[in-house]
C-alpha cells in the first residue's frame, strides 16, 4: 500500500533520494487458517513525466531483423529468453520516435519473434497530457526433463491411466514405466498496461494506470496420503488486475495527492483434484486441495509535502486505509463419502483484513554543512476474519476427533528512525543514525517485539580520484516473552524459537573504495561487507549466522576506441541450527555454508577500419552449499555438496555498410551444470513412498549463433 513519499522529501530538500517500496495486497490463502497478507510494491503514478520534451522535431526509427539458431533444448537457456528449444528463430527489434511542436510519440519493440516479446508506446502533449500502452510476455522454464503418469481431465482432475495397478510402494506400481509421458514444468506471464496523465492547469494533475497480468502453466505440487506422496504436475491459471488513479495538487511550496489503489485476483480453478496411485482406504481414492482463492484489496491514500523556511525543512506525510477481502466457497472437509464429517461451520471463510498506515518524515538543513532527518511510521493490519471451530479429517480417511479454531493473524508496527549527516571538512563527511521498531502480534508465540539499531558512516574524498567509505553498526531485537504454552498448543517443541520471533544481536560493517589515478587510465572500485547474527537465547532453531561479501571491478580505457573491464566477487553465508528428534533438548546440530564466486571480463573495440565494432564478454559463476549434520546418536554426517556452475561467453561483431544499414553477427555459448543429490539418479520410482516427476539436475550446454540487419529511418539523434 502507498505510504510516506520519501522521494518527495528528498526532492524538496534538494538531496538525493532512495524511494521506499509501497505496499499492496497478496493472495489471502483459502484455508481454515487465515494466512497473513504480505507487502509488495505498487507503482507511484502521480509524478508527471515528460520524457519526450527534449526530442527535436522530426522522425527517427531503427528496425533490426535477423535469425538465430540454438543447438540444444535447454530450460535454463530458455528461461525468460524464449530460446528454450533446439532450432531456428526469427526475431525483430526496433524503436522510434516522432515529435512536432506540440506532440511526441515514442515506441519500442523487443524480441517480437520470441515468447519474451515487449511492445511499448508512449506519447505526450508536453505540459498537458501523456499516455502509455505496453504489452509484454515472460516465459519461465524450470524443468524439461520431467515426466508423469497423470493426465489433465475435466474439472482440473489429474487422472490415472486407464490401466493401473495400485500398490503400497513405488516398486509395486507395475504399470508405471509404460504410463509415463513427458511433462515440462513451465509457465508464461502476459502483462497489458494502459495509463495516462492529464494536467488541466499548472496546479492540478490527474492520473490513472491499469494493468492486467495473466499467469498460466504447470508447476509442482505435493499430494500426500499418510506415508505416501505424489509430486503432481499442477496446472494453474491466474489473473490479476490493478488500478491506480488519483489527483494531485501542487502549490508553491508543497503538494497534496489523493489516490485510489485496487488489486483484484482471480483463479480460474477452485481446486486441484488427483487420483491416488497408491493403495488407499475405501472412499479415499481421490483427494483435493483448494487453489488460491479469488480476492481483492482496495485502498485510499492521502499524502502530501510542504517546504518551510525554518531550518530549511521539508515535511511529508501519508495516511492510507485499505481493506482486503476473500469470500470464495470453501471445499468440504473431505472427498471421501464414507467419512461423515458434518457440515462446515460456514460456507466461506469471509476473510476481511483492514489496514491502516500513517507516516511522517521531516528533513532539515539547520546549517549549510549539516542535514538531519526524522521519520515515523505506523502500520496496522486488523484481521477481522471470524473464528470458528473446524474439524480435521486425516488423509481423507478418518476424523481426527479434535476441533481447532482458525487464527486470524494481525499486527501493529511502529517504526522510528533518525539520522544526521555532517560535512566536517571539504574531504570528510560523517553520518549516523538510530532506528527503532516495535511490533505487536496476535495469535503468535511472541506478542511484543522491539528492535534497536544504530549505525555510523564515514566518507572520505581527499581528491576527485579517490573516494573511501566505511559504515558499521549493531542492532538488537528483544522479545518480551516467548509463549511456550501457545507453541505447545501448535504441537511445537516448547524449546524451539522461530528465527523471526527470537532474540537476535547483529553486528555489521562495510568498506568501499573507488580510485581512478590521475596518471593512469584505470578506474578501480572494491567493496567488502560482513555481518554476524547471534541468537543466543535459542536452544532449538537458528542459533547463529554470518555473511561475508567482497566485490571488485576494474575498467581500463586502452584508447579512444578500445576498453577492457574485469569484475569479480565472493560471498560466504554460514548458519548454525540446533534440533531435537526426541521433542526435548538438542540432540542434533547442522552447519550450512553457501559459497558463491563470480568472475567476468570483456573487451570493446570500435571503429576497426572505420567499419567494424567488436564486443566480447565472458562470465563464470559457481556456488557450493555444504551441509554438515552432527547427532548425539552418530551419523548421518555431512551431506554431499550441492554445486552450480555457469560459464557464459558472448561475442558480437557489428559491420556498418552505410550510415543507414548495419549488419551484426552474434555468438553465444552457455554451460550450466548442477550437482544436486536430491535429484541425481532419482527416477519416478526410486523412492519407495514418493512418486516423483523424475527431474534431473541441470546439465545444459548450448550454442547460439545469429545474424541481424539494422536499418535506420530518418536522421540519427544528435
Amino acid at each position: 500500500m502507498k505510504h510516506g513519499d520519501d522521494r518527495e522529501v528528498e526532492r524538496m530538500s534538494g538531496t538525493r533520494w532512495n524511494r521506499s517500496k509501497s505496499l499492496a495486497p497478496l493472495t489471502i490463502m483459502a484455508s481454515a487458517l487465515m494466512a497473513p497478507v504480505s507487502e509488495s510494491a505498487a507503482p507511484d503514478t502521480a509524478e508527471w513525466k515528460c520524457e519526450l520534451c527534449p526530442f527535436a522535431k522530426g522522425y527517427q526509427a531503427d528496425v533490426t531483423a535477423g535469425g538465430s539458431y540454438v543447438s540444444e533444448d535447454a530450460a535454463t537457456f530458455g528461461d525468460a529468453t524464449g530460446y528454450d528449444a533446439k532450432g531456428g528463430y526469427v526475431n525483430v527489434d526496433g524503436n522510434g520516435r516522432y515529435a512536432t511542436d506540440t506532440q511526441g510519440l515514442r515506441w519500442r519493440v523487443e524480441d517480437l519473434g520470441l515468447d519474451s516479446r515487449v511492445i511499448e508506446i508512449d506519447g505526450a502533449h508536453p505540459g498537458t497530457f501523456d499516455y502509455r500502452l505496453a504489452y509484454s510476455q515472460l516465459p519461465r522454464r524450470r524443468f524439461d526433463s520431467t515426466s508423469t503418469i497423470f493426465t489433465h481431465a475435466a474439472g482440473n482432475l489429474l487422472a490415472l491411466p486407464a490401466a493401473w495397478t495400485f500398490a503400497g510402494t513405488t516398486s509395486g506400481l507395475t504399470d508405471l514405466a509404460q504410463s509415463l509421458s513427458s511433462q515440462d514444468i513451465e509457465s508464461d506471464r502476459t502483462t497489458v498496461e494502459l495509463g495516462g496523465r492529464y494536467q488541466p492547469t499548472t496546479r492540478f494533475r490527474l492520473f490513472a494506470d491499469y494493468q492486467r497480468q495473466e499467469r498460466d502453466g504447470t508447476n509442482i505440487l505435493g499430494g500426500s496420503y499418510f506415508t505416501t506422496s505424489s509430486l503432481l504436475p499442477h496446472r494453474f491459471d491466474y489473473q490479476t488486475e490493478q488500478l491506480d488513479a488519483g489527483i494531485r495538487y501542487d502549490a508553491d511550496k508543497g503538494y497534496l495527492k489523493l489516490a485510489y489503489y485496487g488489486s483484484f485476483f482471480e483463479d480460474r480453478f477452485t481446486a486441484v483434484n488427483w487420483e491416488n496411485p497408491f493403495l488407499s482406504l475405501p472412499g479415499a481414492e481421490q483427494s483435493a486441495l483448494a487453489e488460491a482463492p479469488d480476492n481483492d484489496f482496495q485502498q485510499l491514500t492521502l499524502n502530501g509535502g510542504y517546504r518551510v523556511a525554518l531550518l530549511d525543512s521539508s515535511i511529508t506525510f501519508s495516511a492510507a486505509m485499505g481493506r482486503g477481502t476473500q469470500n470464495d466457497p470453501l471445499l468440504p472437509y473431505t472427498t471421501n463419502p464414507n467419512v461423515v464429517a458434518g457440515a462446515l461451520p460456514r460456507s466461506t471463510l469471509d476473510a476481511k483484513i483492514d489496514t491502516t498506515n500513517v507516516a511522517l518524515t521531516v528533513v532539515s538543513n539547520p546549517f549549510r554543512d549539516a542535514r538531519v532527518k526524522f521519520a515515523i511510521r505506523y502500520d496496522e493490519r486488523d484481521n477481522n476474519t471470524p473464528q470458528s471451530p473446524w474439524t480435521r479429517v486425516i488423509a481423507d480417511s478418518f476424523l481426527s476427533g479434535d476441533t481447532e479454531l482458525n487464527l486470524p493473524y494481525g499486527f501493529q508496527r511502529l517504526r522510528m528512525n533518525a539520522s544526521a549527516d555532517y560535512r566536517m571538512y571539504d574531504t570528510l563527511r560523517l553520518s549516523a543514525g538510530y532506528d527503532y521498531t516495535r511490533l505487536d502480534r496476535d495469535f503468535q508465540e511472541v506478542k511484543e517485539q522491539t528492535e534497536d539499531s544504530g549505525w555510523g558512516r564515514l566518507q572520505w574524498r581527499p581528491s576527485s580520484h579517490l573516494d573511501i567509505g566505511a559504515r558499521g553498526g549493531v542492532s538488537r531485537r528483544e522479545v518480551n516473552r516467548y509463549d511456550e504454552t501457545l507453541a505447545a498448543g501448535l504441537e511445537q517443541n516448547p524449546l524451539m524459537r522461530k528465527y523471526n520471533l527470537a532474540y537476535r544481536y547483529r553486528q555489521f560493517g562495510e568498506l568501499s573504495a573507488t580510485a581512478s589515478p590521475e596518471k593512469w587510465p584505470v578506474s578501480v572500485s572494491a567493496s567488502a561487507y560482513y555481518a554476524d547474527d547471534s541468537y543466543s537465547s535459542s536452544l532449538l532453531g537458528l542459533t547463529s549466522g554470518d555473511e561475508l561479501r567482497v566485490a571488485a571491478d576494474l575498467t581500463w580505457p586502452i584508447s579512444e576506441k578500445a576498453s577492457v573491464f574485469l569484475t569479480g566477487g565472493y560471498e560466504d553465508i554460514g548458519t548454525k541450527q540446533a534440533g531435537s528428534a526426541g521433542f526435548a533438548l538438542p540432540d542434533w546440530r547442522a552447519d550450512l555454508t553457501d559459497k558463491f564466486r563470480n568472475f567476468g571480463g570483456g573487451i570493446r573495440i570500435s571503429g576497426i577500419g572505420d567499419k567494424v565494432d567488436l564486443q566480447l564478454d565472458y562470465t563464470r559463476a559457481d556456488g557450493t552449499t555444504e551441509i554438515d549434520v552432527s547427532s548425539i546418536g552418530g551419523p548421518p554426517g555431512p551431506f554431499p555438496d550441492l554445486k552450480t556452475t555457469l560459464d557464459s561467453l558472448r561475442a558480437r561483431v557489428l559491420y556498418r555498410w552505410s550510415e543507414k544499414l548495419e549488419a551484426g553477427l552474434q555468438l553465444r555459448y552457455e554451460n550450466f551444470t548442477t550437482d544436486d543429490w536430491a535429484l541425481e539418479g532419482v527416477a519416478p520410482d526410486t523412492l519407495p513412498t514418493i512418486l516423483t516427476l523424475g527431474a534431473s539436475p541441470y546439465d545444459d550446454e548450448v550454442w547460439m549463433v545469429g545474424i541481424s540487419f539494422r536499418y535506420l529511418l530518418g536522421n540519427r539523434e544528435p
